[in-house]
């Protein structure tokens, strides 16, 4: 019997032994769980992080994308217009998508700017080249992983010059030290003729358009049967200037509009360019609208305001 009650001792003894170690252990590995979770949850987040940064879409400089697109090559600029998502804005019946697509031609009048185009500090990459006698341009931010894409644009442009070195101007019109992009227009046909500028803002990663007015218009006269109808045009142009944010003011643009009559004389001049794409010299007439020209009468001028709404992040007029 006394053995009985000693055996019970030490069994009693060691069960509350145990419980000890296991509430020790509990609290002991309970104190370390949390770190581990935490490790566990951040490891999807840099599988994402690492799919993100994938070479696919991301860049490693500017000038890299720029020799891509201007290399002898043609799979090198088979794939950075594939990655680019780049594919000319031609529908005619002597444009082979095909042929273009696996063999597309090299970029011409290619050049890369660094400009401030938004509120971040880090200035954007503005590329701009001409691919089949239209203009391109592309924006490519950067983040840690490199540079990617942002923005693309271009601009129907007849019968204007090649190359096309003023179709795109980079004025500050909101803020000193920040950037807008003007985009010139323009369309027509034999007897009339208008070009359109366009502003767009970089407004979170993407291009978004806050103002436009036409710069220039020319049109056969109403009502005219004149035997020289067709060199008699009313033109109408428009210059914008800058006004800054001064004193509290807010910043607009000002169009100085001028309409007048007038009658065209003598022929278009002609003029050359090099062609980087084939490597020779091209002459060819300019527009008509480059005639020669004198004024008949003058119909009206005006001055507009156009006043950046911040609220609307957008031009509005004057009497919005």
């Amino acid at each position: 019997m006394k053995g009985w009650r000693s055996r019970l001792v030490a069994f009693t003894f060691g069960f509350k032994v145990s419980l000890i170690a296991v509430f020790l252990y509990s609290l002991i590995v309970g104190l370390f769980l949390p770190k581990q979770h935490s490790t566990n949850a951040h490891a999807p987040a840099s599988a994402a992080t690492q799919h993100q940064c994938s070479a696919e879409t991301y860049f490693t400089s500017p000038e890299s994308v720029l020799a891509a697109l201007k290399s002898e090559d043609v799979t090198v600029r088979r794939d950075m217009f594939r990655r680019l998502l780049l594919r000319p804005n031609v529908a005619t019946i002597y444009y082979d998508y095909e042929r273009d697509r696996e063999y597309p031609e090299r970029a011409a009048e290619a050049r890369v700017r660094y400009i401030n185009l938004d509120d971040d500090a880090a200035p954007e990459a503005l590329l701009t080249f001409v691919r089949f006698e239209q203009p391109v341009a592309l924006i490519l931010k950067r983040d840690e992983c490199g540079w990617q894409l942002c923005a693309a644009l271009s601009a129907w442009l007849r019968f204007e010059d090649y190359p096309y070195q003023n179709w795109l101007e980079l004025p500050e019109l909101v803020k000193p030290g920040t950037h807008e992009l003007l985009l010139h227009e323009s369309t027509g046909d034999a007897t009339s003729y208008v070009r359109k500028a366009r502003v767009l803002k970089l407004l979170d990663g993407a291009l978004v358009q806050v103002a436009e007015f036409n710069e220039e218009e020319s049109a056969p006269v109403a009502d005219y049967r004149g035997a020289d109808w067709s060199d008699v045009k009313q033109r109408m142009t428009t210059h914008y200037s800058v006004v800054p944010a001064l004193a509290g003011n807010v910043p607009q643009l000002r169009l100085e509009t001028i309409s007048e009559l007038i009658k065209y004389d003598g022929a278009a001049p002609v003029y050359t360019y090099w062609l980087e794409t084939d490597g020779a010299w091209h002459a060819l007439a300019r527009h008509w609208r480059m005639r020669p020209s004198v004024r008949l009468r003058q119909l009206n001028a005006h001055m507009s305001n156009l006043i950046w709404d911040e609220q609307r992040q957008r031009f509005v007029a004057a009497q919005e």
